[in-house]
């Protein structure tokens, strides 16, 4: 079976995970040191066969940390998962913490 390019697959349906080579960090904003806000934010994003991260969602979090955590998200450097020798689109959902210190 082809999967059509624009297919999301699931990563256990692919014969090779996608592998994440840099994962940058967010940026703890100014404003969320001031009001003392710890927490994380989760988002859903598809980590495309073309290697660009897209669709971008946030799933839960704090709103005051989500713009840096989708600006870090895109910053992400992967190899594309395989399936069937191809490189596919994969889903996956990543986590962000921000923490005081």
């Amino acid at each position: 079976v082809n999967e059509p390019a624009n297919t999301i697959v699931t990563a256990n349906t692919a014969s090779r995970r996608a592998m994440i080579i840099v994962k940058p960090e967010p940026h703890y904003t100014e404003a969320a040191r001031r009001k003392k806000l710890q927490g994380s934010v989760t988002l859903r994003v598809v980590l495309s066969a073309a290697g660009k991260v897209t669709n971008i969602e946030v799933t839960s979090g704090l709103p005051d940390f989500a713009g840096s955590s989708i600006e870090a998200a895109g910053k992400i450097q992967f190899i594309p998962a395989m399936k069937d020798g191809r490189f596919v689109s994969t889903a996956v959902e990543l986590q962000y913490n921000y923490n005081i210190y």
